[in-house]
């Protein structure tokens, strides 16, 4: 089986790893809160995740919310030092509820059970790119599909993911999302702009090798002058 831990104390989480690598449990990843959780599940699509309730950011309950939008959601068992909360978990469709500090003979059993589980859903797993950008709302998450977003650009030192009709502020990095996009999509144009090729509807050059791209949303984006002749070459120009 293959896992996702997600917790905000260091400690918990190196505690849980040891545990579950004893048990011989793949972790596939460790993260700090529920954004790059829900992140972390959509790309790599563990079998479980491992999720505290009290994180910053996006905490497990509103994790645990936003996976039931998930096509392939992983088994969610919190992990948590606060008993109140199992009864919104379970309403929350948590597979299990697991108290700390972890005794090895529970976490034992929440592993058999969750085997039992796996083994009657499909045994082929795909393991695609990225489906859809987890985004921090007020109070939500936000799942942008991959194929609607135009670009990205840095703006007030705040990453800005563009669609058609909206523009959201992300906490992610540029470098971050040019390594979860897919690469025959986007292109990093600039050090502060990453562009869907197929939504760059004109290349403008502006004099002194600068240059910039209009996306089809009428959107200005920085084109480096580096950068220029490798977006004419994947434009076809």
């Amino acid at each position: 089986m293959t896992a996702i831990i997600a917790d905000d104390e260091q400690l918990s989480r190196t505690l849980m790893r040891r545990l579950l690598e004893q048990e011989e449990v793949e972790i596939l990843a460790e993260v700090e809160n529920g954004t790059e959780a829900l992140l972390q599940c959509e790309k790599l699509r563990p079998d479980l995740l491992f999720c505290d309730i009290r994180m910053p950011d996006v905490n497990g309950l509103e994790t645990a919310a936003a996976l039931t939008q998930f096509e392939h959601p992983p088994l969610l068992v919190f992990v948590t030092g606060y008993s109140e909360h199992a009864a919104e978990a379970f309403e929350r469709a948590a597979f299990d509820y697991i108290l700390k500090p972890v005794q090895v003979e529970r976490l034992r059993l929440t592993l058999e059970r969750s085997a039992n589980r796996i083994q009657t859903q499909s045994p082929e797993k795909v393991y695609p790119s990225l489906k859809r950008l987890p985004i921090r709302m007020d109070y939500a998450i936000r799942l942008i599909k991959v194929e609607d977003i135009l670009g990205a650009t840095t703006q007030q030192k705040r990453v800005i993911v563009h669609t058609a009709n909206q523009e959201y502020k992300t906490n992610y990095t540029l470098t971050q999302l040019e390594q979860m996009l897919p690469d025959e999509d986007f292109m990093r144009i600039h050090a502060s702009a990453i562009v869907r090729l197929s939504e760059v509807q004109e290349i403008m050059f502006l004099g002194n090798h600068t240059y910039e791209a209009r996306l089809s949303n009428g959107v200005l984006v920085p084109l480096g002058r580096s950068q220029y002749p490798e977006l004419q070459k994947r434009l076809g120009l």
